[in-house]
C-alpha cells in the first residue's frame, strides 16, 4: 500500500544580477541600525558644505525599504535643515569669511548672492521655499537669507515646511507603488521561495 506525504523542495532561482545584487544591498542597510544615522548625516552634510543631490541616500534606501521610507524622510529632512540654519546664521554673522575658494565650493560668489538677494526681496519667503524643490542652492539660499536680515522664524518656517513636502511626497509615492515598480523593473526574484511537491512512497 503506498502513501504520499509533502516533501519540500526548494525552487531552483537564476542568480541575481549585479544590480540586483545592489537592491538587495540596499535592502541590508536600510534594514541596519544605522541607516537613519547615515541619511541624517548625509543631509548635514549636503544641508552645509557639500554639493550633490540631497537624497542621494534616502530614496536608494527608502525604494530599496519602504516599509521605512517615512523613517527616513524624517531623518534626511532633520540633517538638511540643521545645516541649512547653520549656514543662515553664518550669512548672518560671518559673511566675510565666505570667500574665495569657499565661496566657489558652495555656490555663494557675489554674484549669486545678488541674484539671491533679489528673489527674497521680490518673493520672500517663497523663495526659501521654492529652493527646497528646485534647482536653485538651498546653501545658496540659507546664507543669503542670513545676510540680507531675512526673519528667522520666516526662514525656518519656510525651510521646513518645504523639506518636510518634498520627502514626505518621495515617501509617499516609494510606498504607493513606486518600491514595486523599482522591483518589477529590476525583476528581483523572491528571496526564499519553498513550494510543496508531493513525492509517492
Amino acid at each position: 500500500m503506498s502513501s504520499s506525504s509533502p516533501v519540500f523542495e526548494p525552487d531552483v532561482v537564476a542568480a541575481p544580477s549585479r544590480v540586483q545584487r545592489i537592491y538587495f544591498q540596499l535592502e541590508q542597510w536600510a534594514n541596519a541600525g544605522w541607516a537613519n544615522s547615515v541619511v541624517f548625516g548625509w543631509g548635514l552634510l549636503q544641508g552645509t558644505c557639500i554639493p550633490g543631490f540631497v537624497d542621494v541616500f534616502f530614496l536608494p534606501l527608502a525604494l530599496a525599504k519602504p516599509t521605512h521610507a517615512y523613517r527616513l524622510a524624517v531623518a534626511s529632512a532633520a540633517g538638511t535643515v540643521i545645516g541649512s540654519v547653520a549656514l543662515f546664521w553664518v550669512g548672518a554673522s560671518a559673511l566675510a569669511q565666505l570667500s574665495g575658494p569657499v565661496a566657489e565650493w558652495l555656490g555663494v560668489g557675489a554674484d549669486e548672492l545678488s541674484r539671491m538677494q533679489q528673489l527674497l526681496d521680490h518673493y520672500g519667503w517663497l523663495a526659501i521655499f521654492a529652493s527646497t524643490m528646485s534647482p536653485i542652492s538651498t546653501k545658496l539660499t540659507s546664507v543669503a537669507s542670513g545676510a540680507f536680515n531675512v526673519p528667522w522664524w520666516s526662514f525656518a518656517a519656510a525651510l521646513t515646511g518645504g523639506r518636510l513636502l518634498r520627502v514626505g511626497v518621495l515617501a509617499y509615492l516609494v510606498q504607493h507603488g513606486g518600491a514595486k515598480s523599482v522591483a518589477r523593473w529590476l525583476k528581483v526574484p523572491p528571496r526564499t521561495h519553498i513550494t510543496p511537491t508531493v513525492v509517492a512512497k
